[in-house]
C-alpha cells in the first residue's frame, strides 16, 4: 500500500520557507568603463559623461553604447565598418578627430547670431510691428539704408557687423511671435496676482468678413488700475452669446483664469451679449457660483485704451 501513499517531495520549499537562492545575488553588476586614451588607435574617441563615457567612431560618427568600451568590440567596429582604416596608425585617427573638432566649431560659428545682433533683430522688429508696417520691410528697406549708412560713415569693415542682422520677412514674424507671447505671459501673471479684474467683450467683423472676438481687461496692479488688451480669437460659428462665451471660457481654461474672479463685464446692447437665457452675461452668471455680476452697457465701440463711453450701469443679482 505504501506506492499509493503521496509521499511530500523533501526538495519543495513551503510558503513560509524563502528560497535558497535570491534573485538580487544573481543579478551582474553594472560595470561603468572609462576610456582609454590608446583607444584612438581602433578609430574611437568618447563623449557624453565622464563617468558612463560613450565610444564614438571618428570616421562615421557612431555613438555605442559604454558597453561597447573594450578593445575587442572596438577592432570588431574598425574591421567590419571601416576596413580601409584598419592598417592606419594612430597619428591619423588624431588628425581626423582634430579636423572633425575644426568642422563643428566652424558650423556652429556659422550658425550661431551674437547677442547684440539678436537683440537689435527684436528691436527693429518691434518698430515695424508699431508702425503697423508689411513685414518685408525690413530686408527691403531698413537693412539696406541701415548698411549704405554705415557704409558711408563708419566704413566697409562695420558694414560686416549690420549685416549679421537677420530682418527677412519670416524672422520679424517669429520675433512679433516671440515678444507677442511673453506680453501675454507677463499679462496673465499679472492678471492672476490681482484676482479680480474686469473683462471688455466686443464682437467686430474683419476685411474677410469673418467674426472677430475682441477681449480687454482692467484690473489693479500696484495700486493703478491699468487696462490692457488680452486676445482677439476668430468666433468660427455664428456670434451668439454661446459661441462668444465658448471662446472666451477656452482662452480662461487655457491661461487658468477663474471666472469667479470676474466681478464685471463691459459690452454693446446686442443681444448675443444681453439676452437673460443665452447671452453671454448670463452665461457668465451661471458660471460664477454666487450668479452675480456687474454689467455696463457702452456705446462707444472704439478700443483706446480712453474710458468707455457708458450709458446704464446694472448690478444683476
Amino acid at each position: 500500500m505504501d506506492k499509493f501513499l503521496r509521499r511530500k517531495d523533501s526538495s519543495s520549499c513551503t510558503d513560509d520557507e524563502e528560497p535558497s537562492t535570491s534573485v538580487t545575488k544573481n543579478l551582474k553588476k553594472v560595470v561603468k568603463r572609462k576610456y582609454d586614451e590608446d583607444y584612438i588607435k581602433y578609430e574611437f574617441s568618447w563623449c557624453g559623461d565622464e563617468t558612463a563615457p560613450r565610444p564614438q567612431c571618428i570616421i562615421c560618427g557612431d555613438q555605442l553604447s559604454n558597453e561597447w568600451m573594450v578593445p575587442s568590440k572596438l577592432k570588431c567596429h574598425l574591421y567590419s565598418s571601416h576596413p580601409s582604416c584598419a592598417n592606419k596608425d594612430k597619428q591619423y585617427f588624431k588628425r581626423c578627430l582634430e579636423q572633425n573638432k575644426k568642422q563643428k566649431k566652424f558650423m556652429k560659428s556659422a550658425v550661431t547670431v551674437s547677442e547684440k545682433a539678436l537683440e537689435a533683430s527684436y528691436h527693429v522688429a518691434k518698430l515695424i510691428a508699431r508702425q503697423k508696417k508689411p513685414h518685408t520691410v525690413g530686408e527691403t528697406l531698413i537693412k539696406p539704408a541701415c548698411m549704405e549708412i554705415v557704409r558711408l560713415m563708419l566704413g566697409p569693415n562695420e558694414v560686416k557687423e549690420v549685416n549679421k542682422v537677420s530682418l527677412s520677412a519670416d524672422t520679424v514674424k517669429r520675433r512679433i511671435h516671440d515678444m507677442s507671447s511673453d506680453i501675454l505671459g507677463t499679462l496673465i501673471k499679472k492678471l492672476l496676482s490681482a484676482e479680480k479684474f474686469a473683462l471688455h467683450i466686443d464682437e467686430t467683423t474683419d476685411i474677410k468678413n469673418k467674426a472677430q472676438l475682441i477681449a480687454i481687461v482692467r484690473f489693479v496692479d500696484e495700486d493703478f488700475i491699468k487696462e490692457h488688451y488680452l486676445f482677439c480669437k476668430e468666433v468660427p460659428e455664428r456670434t451668439t452669446g454661446e459661441e462668444i462665451f465658448r471662446v472666451t471660457d477656452d482662452f480662461f481654461k487655457i491661461c487658468n483664469i477663474q471666472w469667479s474672479n470676474c466681478i464685471a463685464v463691459c459690452m454693446d446692447g446686442a443681444a448675443a451679449m444681453t439676452g437673460r437665457k443665452k447671452g453671454f452675461v448670463s452665461c457668465v452668471k451661471q458660471k460664477k457660483s454666487d450668479g452675480t455680476i456687474y454689467s455696463l452697457l457702452h456705446t462707444s465701440r472704439s478700443i483706446d485704451g480712453q474710458e468707455f463711453a457708458g450709458r446704464t450701469f446694472e448690478h444683476d443679482e
